[in-house]
């Protein structure tokens, strides 16, 4: 449920009939202010860190809080093996997608390009964080697919998502109406697709994604192949769902409130972006604390595709709040993703896997992100279909330390790109041979 929608049962809401002055208007608002009635109706949260509660209508395992190791399935290393199994040379392979707002359009249009040069193999296990969470299930449905992914993703349709708010904005959840956003997600999660999600989860496979439960402070992993295998309208729904509280960014767009239950108490818990606390993940921390089960991964395989920047050009900032608040948290979540990118390549490495990654290259234009039009998403999706159609996309940590330093000096030497001039890919073509998997620090 969109917290918009949660708000129509409050009896703090204004009355919308009739026309209004823009000082009646700010009358409003201003008293709304002050009689304290700016919360959202909403159920209690459960009241402990780690509990039992549930989406009403669902059993576990659906999901699980990343850090509540009670809570991971007692046969999680059976998971795995099966979702080994499905593969068809027994190898493992993870695809993990990051947030990063309009930067899915590169994510989507990488893929397509994979599908095209032959060389996207079928991922037994896809994770999603955010814009990420939105890629996922066209990333694990395969090629088949990509019709409907170039669709969703080359910003024809997500315009419509961003609906600004007008004299309410200070007073609501978020800079933009949950309405736009909700009518996409809700247009591409056909029953179709859940249906089809649910036969590869029979056969193994895992779709995970990722939410911030805002109330816990803590990030919460969904199994959306166990709810899309449930069938009917409420899978459909708990899917569509989580896939929008994971690309609701704090502050844009409003919070998404799912209720749970837990034995006959019900809850509310408020839900955001799932990159407020992971840039992208290949597995639950939980797991990665008890150890992964050395068997089933490896000798495996792991791709991750950041749809940002992990490194960018410099540029002055005004000295204004917004501009200030706006490049910290750039900044910060820029960090957190070479952070955790480092973390999965020392984990790559004590388990035998390979790792790969995508990413923008710093002498990139930023990506604008929330700019959900046609001719931002667009360049996206070309610069990655462009790349992966090359076989430019992949790197390894060396590759990438490499290329980065190529891309770099242009921007050094040259100040920047000239008019018209194409920005390196991920993969500097003088640096393909150099295979390097072993880890290396990320500067």
């Amino acid at each position: 449920m969109n917290i918009d929608d949660a708000r129509a049962g409050s009896h703090c809401r204004p009355s919308r009939t009739g026309r209004w002055s823009l000082p009646a208007a700010l009358a409003t608002a201003l008293w709304t202010l002050v009689a304290g009635c700016t919360g959202t109706a909403r159920l209690a949260a459960p009241p402990k860190l780690f509990d039992s509660a549930v989406p009403a209508g669902f059993a576990n395992p659906v999901r699980t809080t990343s850090m509540d190791w009670r809570d991971l399935p007692t046969d999680a290393a059976a998971i795995l093996e099966r979702a080994r199994a499905s593969s068809a040379d027994g190898k493992l392979r993870i695809l993990a997608l990051s947030g990063g707002g309009a930067g899915g359009a590169f994510g989507a249009g990488a893929l397509v390009g994979l599908g095209e040069r032959k060389e996207r193999p079928e991922f037994q296990i896809v994770t999603g964080v955010s814009t990420g969470a939105l890629l996922a299930p066209f990333a694990f449905l395969g090629p088949a697919w990509d019709d409907r992914l170039t669709a969703a993703f080359n910003g024809t349709q997500s315009a419509t998502a961003l609906q600004r708010r007008s004299i309410d904005v200070l007073f609501r959840a978020g800079i933009y109406r949950g309405r736009g956003l909700f009518e996409i997600v809700d247009r591409f999660v056909t029953a179709d697709m859940v249906a089809a999600v649910a036969r590869e989860a029979e056969r193994g496979r895992l779709l995970l994604v990722a939410t911030t439960d805002l109330d816990k402070e803590e990030p919460v992993i969904w199994d959306l192949g166990a709810i899309a295998r449930r069938g009917g309208e409420d899978a459909r729904a708990l899917f569509r769902d989580v896939l929008l509280a994971s690309a609701s960014i704090p502050g844009a767009f409003p919070p998404v409130i799912l209720r749970v239950q837990n034995g006959h108490r019900q809850f509310d818990e408020m839900h955001v972006d799932g990159a407020t606390t992971l840039p992208f993940f290949t597995f639950p921390d939980a797991l990665l604390l008890n150890g992964l089960p050395r068997e089933s991964v490896s000798g495996g395989e792991i791709y991750v595709l950041i749809n940002g920047q992990i490194g960018t050009q410099p540029r002055t900032t005004p000295a204004r709040t917004i501009p200030i608040v706006a490049r910290s948290l750039s900044a910060g979540l820029r960090h957190s993703a070479r952070t955790e990118l480092a973390l999965t390549a020392s984990i790559a490495e004590r388990y035998g896997m390979r790792l790969r990654f995508a990413t923008l290259a710093i002498d990139h234009d930023p990506v604008r992100t929330l700019d959900l039009g046609v001719k931002n998403m667009g360049s996206l999706y070309a610069y990655g279909h462009d790349c992966a159609v090359r076989g430019l996309l992949w790197v390894s940590i060396q590759q990438a330390e490499a290329s980065g330093d190529r891309a770099l000096s242009r921007v050094v030497e040259s100040s920047g790109r000239t008019a018209g001039e194409a920005a390196s890919c991920p993969l500097d073509e003088t640096v393909a041979g150099l295979a390097g998997d072993t880890v290396a620090v990320l500067h």
